[in-house]
């Protein structure tokens, strides 16, 4: 059965001089199992796993339903982080500012949405662009916290992807759900 999430597409060309920088410091494609595509990056809202048919149209009226009393919003990527031992950690990511506006949709989805997710939403969120995880090696990657000039992102829709994890690019576009366009992009 095909697993699907809700997401934030993040461009390659946005992110592409701090993963290279962040690949070529730590490593990253020695120490870690799975480097995203680039057309795989994006910020996660909510993994949903196995959908029947039924539970995929009512995911699908869902999202349709909250993008259209949502505004268009930006997002900051501002750094890079990792969750896990911090000697090794298990993803290295580039972090995103949390925004109300984002916090607002991903509780939102996961209110509407929890009588399909296999698992209750996180009440913590940690927007985020996972630039390598799995690793695959013993070796001391210590990732250290750092911030960057604050790259802005856009956001005028979310997405529904299938995954596909044999194939590359893994995650596909299933449909997008375009928010208001607003006149005022805001926090």
């Amino acid at each position: 059965m095909t697993h699907y999430f809700a997401a934030i597409s993040v461009p390659f060309d946005l992110v592409k001089e701090k993963i290279t920088a962040s690949s070529l410091h730590y490593e990253l494609s020695t120490h870690y199992k799975v480097i995203p595509h680039p057309d795989d990056l994006h910020i996660t809202l909510l993994f949903f796993g196995a959908l029947n048919h039924t539970q995929l149209e009512f995911v699908k009226q869902e999202m349709h339903a909250i993008a259209t009393n949502t505004d268009a919003f930006t997002i900051a990527l501002n750094g890079v982080s990792s969750f896990g031992n911090p000697a090794g950690p298990r993803v290295v990511y580039l972090s995103a500012q949390p925004t109300l506006l984002l916090t607002e949709l991903y509780q939102q989805l996961s209110k509407r949405l929890k009588s399909v997710l296999q698992k209750p939403a996180s009440t913590a969120y940690t927007p985020h662009v996972t630039i390598a995880k799995k690793k695959k090696d013993n070796c001391s990657v210590p990732i250290e916290q750092e911030h960057f000039e604050p790259l802005t992102l856009d956001v005028s829709a979310m997405i529904l992807y299938s995954i596909t994890p044999t194939e590359s690019p893994k995650y596909s576009p299933e449909s997008t759900f375009s928010f208001v366009h607003s006149s005022r992009i805001v926090d």
